[in-house]
């Protein structure tokens, strides 16, 4: 059971991260194209909030 419930989690976490990368695509689709630094720097940010985010609600349960 606790394997499955890892698996979980994982495929969870990998549809979350591909979410943040669609959603920072579409809200600074400008810097696709030619600021590669700033939208590594964006990303780099909306993950470190989420990760928080991820950890501060498991640690609610």
């Amino acid at each position: 059971m606790r394997r499955a419930q890892g698996a979980l989690e994982y495929l969870f976490m990998m549809a979350i991260a591909l979410m943040v990368i669609i959603i920072i695509y579409r809200v600074h689709p400008q810097s696709t194209s030619g600021n590669a630094e700033q939208l590594g720097e964006t990303i780099s940010n909306v993950t470190s909030n989420l990760t928080n985010q991820v950890k501060n609600e498991y640690s609610n349960l």
